[in-house]
């Protein structure tokens, strides 16, 4: 199976949706998420990109629940500094645009699969994915914008020039620069944080999806797994001993 592909059938959605459930369910008693996530992708013989959705879409409800706290939902960020994590938002966008498998976490963040960043390359469908960017961002008009990418990774100057251009050119205020760890950057307090990465909305004050808001305003969005109904419901026994 493709990287770039998961087709998931109706008897592994359902397998997926009890997995869910007891990762869920064993999170929120305390166990360790890794040895939670071996336990239950071994009980339900998950592969390991089917694991992969769990981990990046299931949380304990109190760490869920915060992040939702904090996400904002109206248009007050537009008067507050935005602060981007730039190639987490890019690449999300961009494995829309291609279809590549997207999942909404329980802790309402919108996701692509891990595996993507180390190999990123700025082609073709990042223009398509920057211009989306732009025209969204060009008819909201934050107040402020600073665009982060991770130094480390291919071509994050000439993604960061680009970005710095088509601010320019839309009068946007702002910056945009590659920097070697983004996360050490980000004004956490002072600023609304655009990510989907778990640990940056948990230190966040506020945070945005912004790929998820961008994605949503010129395409239809067909999720992979959407695993945001766990937050709101009471979790059962697992279906098996827990020893």
């Amino acid at each position: 199976m493709s990287d770039d592909t998961l087709h998931l059938s109706g008897q592994q959605q359902w397998m997926i949706s009890q997995a869910a459930a007891d990762f869920f369910w064993f999170q929120n008693r305390g166990y360790p998420r890794s040895s939670a996530l071996g336990w239950v992708g071994d009980r339900y013989r998950l592969t390991s990109r089917e694991r992969q959705l769990l981990h990046r879409g299931v949380f304990a409800q109190r760490d869920a629940l915060l992040r939702f706290g904090k996400r904002c939902k109206g248009a007050g960020w537009q008067k507050e500094k935005l602060i981007v994590d730039g190639h987490n938002v890019q690449i999300t966008i961009e494995s829309a645009i291609l279809g590549r498998p997207l999942l909404l976490g329980n802790d309402g963040a919108l996701r692509d699969l891990a595996g993507q960043s180390a190999r990123f390359r700025f082609s073709e469908t990042g223009e398509m994915a920057l211009d989306a960017v732009f025209r969204f961002l060009g008819e909201l008009r934050p107040r402020e914008v600073l665009f982060l990418f991770d130094a480390p990774l291919s071509h994050s100057g000439l993604l960061a020039s680009k970005y710095r251009e088509r601010m320019k050119a839309l009068g946007l205020r702002g910056e945009a620069r590659a920097v070697l760890v983004p996360e050490r950057e980000f004004d956490y307090d002072q600023a609304v944080i655009a990510s989907s990465d778990a640990a940056v909305l948990d230190d966040a004050t506020l945070w945005l999806d912004l790929a998820h808001w961008v994605i949503d305003s010129f395409m239809t969005i067909d999720l992979t797994f959407d695993f945001s109904p766990l937050v709101l419901t009471k979790p059962d026994y697992p279906s098996y001993p827990l020893c």
